[in-house]
């Protein structure tokens, strides 16, 4: 009984109780491991503890002649931890790219972040078909160190998700990922430094992907919040006689941006072409993680593929700019300066705005001013709306919804997919209804509004687009109206042709806008000259004149008013037919017979058609009712 005992104790300590313990270890200085080659630091810090993932670099025979991103044999994720900066555990490996179910190798750089209790792991990898090229997936887990599961089922970010850049397929790496004080989430990543918002899930986007166009960009980007700056560190193009990868860095009062480069954080890492940035504060002191590869292993030097992990302190001007970092060897084994100086940067660098470029999908309103972003249209005919308003307290978009505000000040929606064509909207603002200071102006629904447009796709559908085909005009012209009392204002299209041919006369079309809008209608939002000159550059329609007139039905109609609805808008028949046509006739070159005069309207423009028209046989020959209800 006591052999037996005594063989399951021992089996017991070598197979159970003696296993997975921990490895602890002191660091005497930079590198920080130094029995292992590691690259790619993403620190975290959680209930008073620094765990800091790191990429495995591995020698294999033949790596020191590999290229092309063979040059890096980076097999795992492994995670270590520390409660003062100087002693160390070991955790060993928490992921792999093969726990994925697409990778299939290649374990570059990735970071952890803590959200309601879990753990998000961003991580890229090699994934094989249908992908095969670098792409980002997500695991997730109840604690830092795992066990880490695939979140998705498929990749976060893929590579026909952003334009390649000179990387090709492996264009979609190093994610980082930033959680606000709202819990609004970001993720940056990327050799063309992409990013975008989550979604509360942290496993979906929630946003179009920007690009940032950051000086000298390269890769491994990192991103970290400081008072109310936001700073994107990256690893940058080296120069001034530095042919390695240095780290640059932005900073922006809002993850919207503006975006403003400051320069140099750090230069070329000791025999290492690659670096990348961690930062992160930790029990009231900032420090910046990096790599170099000045490792040696049982008589392996460090290499572009063996690279070894490091970090220093870092530390900000009163301004909030960093100041510049030198690579130490002591690094933190030494206190921190409590009093630190600026060091004079060897890579003085001008400070720059950084302009970005959208994608994923949308592109601006083609109703915007000018430079103006947003709102922005899918391909899924889904309305992206943004607006900056730190001062107000409610904001919603006229019959699409309440929006949201950022800890930033700016207020977003996205639409549900809407109907190909103009649509009008409003932006109401602690109630009251305004137009979006980002769009130009259209008069509709009775007063002046902003306008989107929705796209229409496939064959045949440019017929309102403006093509290289001979343009005519739209005339604005004045005329004074008896029967009001008042100048009235009417514009006309000509064709393109009405210039060169002086003799010539044309039939005239009298094109009438819907309630609530007026004579700039059919020419601004309906984009009647740009059909005009199409039908007739195709010969589709002869040469005419279009006459766009007010209604009188600018104000829509008042169901609680004592007006009849007949009344609403009746005296326009007359202004037409003693005067606007009088008046046309008089300064334009037009036939002026029953057989070339037509009328045509929308909306309630079509009710008057009806009523002048029908009335009027003598003096028209067409009509055409857009969108009225007849009986």
């Amino acid at each position: 009984m006591k052999r037996y005992l005594f063989i399951i104790i021992s089996l017991l300590s070598i197979g159970c109780f003696g296993q997975n313990k921990p490895n602890t270890f002191k660091i005497t200085g930079n590198p920080i491991i130094t029995d292992k080659f590691t690259a790619d630091p993403a620190p975290m810090v959680y209930k008073g503890r620094l765990y800091l993932f790191v990429g495995h670099d591995e020698y294999y025979d033949g790596q020191d002649k590999a290229s092309g991103g063979k040059e890096f044999n980076i097999t795992e994720w492994i995670c270590y931890s520390t409660d003062d900066m100087i002693h160390w555990t070991d955790h060993g490996s928490v992921l792999k790219p093969t726990d994925f179910s697409y990778g299939i190798g290649e374990a570059w750089a990735a970071q952890v972040v803590e959200k309601d209790g879990k753990f998000y792991f961003y991580a890229t990898m090699q994934a094989g078909k249908p992908y095969n090229s670098k792409v980002i997936g997500v695991a997730v887990a109840d604690n830092p160190l795992g066990p880490y599961k695939d979140a998705i089922g498929k990749p976060l970010i893929t590579d026909d998700m952003t334009p390649n850049g000179p990387r090709g397929w492996w264009n979609d790496i190093d994610p980082t990922v930033l959680i606000d004080d709202d819990g609004t989430s970001w993720l940056a990543w990327g050799q063309s430094s992409f990013h975008a918002k989550l979604k509360p899930n942290m496993i979906e986007l929630d946003s179009p992907i920007e690009i940032l166009k950051m000086p000298n960009y390269i890769e491994g980007p990192w991103l970290h919040k400081r008072n109310n700056l936001y700073y994107l560190s990256y690893a940058s193009r080296g120069r001034n006689n530095v042919r390695t990868e240095m780290i640059d860095y932005a900073t922006a009062p809002s993850m919207n941006g503006p975006w403003t480069y400051r320069g140099v954080l750090m230069g070329g890492a000791e025999n290492s072409f690659t670096t990348q940035p961690g930062i992160i504060k930790f029990k009231g002191q900032w420090y910046i993680f990096y790599h170099n590869a000045v490792l040696t292993i049982n008589g392996v030097k460090g290499a572009i593929g063996r690279r070894s992990v490091c970090v220093d302190y870092l530390y900000y001007n009163p301004d909030g700019t960093m100041m510049y970092v030198e690579q130490t060897k002591k690094g933190v084994t030494v206190p921190p300066n409590r009093n630190p100086k600026p060091i004079e940067n060897p890579f003085p660098e001008k400070e720059v705005a950084v302009e970005k470029t959208i994608i994923d999908g949308t592109s601006p309103n083609e109703h915007n001013i000018n430079g103006a972003e947003w709102p922005r249209v899918g391909d899924d005919r889904r309305v992206h709306f943004r607006i900056y308003a730190p001062d107000t307290k409610k904001m919603e978009v006229q019959f699409r919804g309440e929006m949201t505000k950022d800890t930033a000040g700016y207020w977003t929606l996205v639409s549900n997919p809407e109907v190909v064509g103009f649509h009008y909207y409003q932006i109401i603002v602690d109630g009251v209804a305004s137009a979006d200071p980002n769009g130009k102006p259209f008069f509709g629904m009775g007063r002046w509004v902003s306008g989107v447009e929705i796209p229409e796709t496939g064959p045949g559908t440019d017929y309102y687009r403006q093509k290289n085909v001979p343009h005519g005009q739209v005339r604005e012209n004045w005329y004074y109206s008896r029967i009001t009392g008042k100048w009235r204002r009417c514009f006309v299209y000509t064709p393109a042709e009405y210039e060169t041919n002086p003799d010539k006369k044309y039939p005239v079309l009298y094109l009438q806008h819907g309630m609530g809008e007026d004579e700039t209608g059919w020419s601004r939002q309906g984009m009647m000259s740009n059909i005009m000159d199409n039908l007739i550059a195709e010969g589709k329609s002869v040469p005419m004149l279009v006459v766009m007139n007010s209604g009188n039905i600018e104000v829509p109609f008042d169901r609680n008013s004592n007006m009849d609805i007949n009344e609403y808008g009746a005296n326009f028949t007359p202004i037409l037919l003693t005067e606007v046509i009088p008046f046309i006739e008089s300064k334009f070159r037009v036939l002026t017979d029953r057989e070339n005069r037509a009328m045509a309207g929308l909306s309630w423009g079509g009710f008057q058609t009806f009523n002048t028209t029908l009335r009027n046989l003598d003096k028209f020959s067409y009509l055409s009712n857009l969108l009225v209800k007849i009986g």
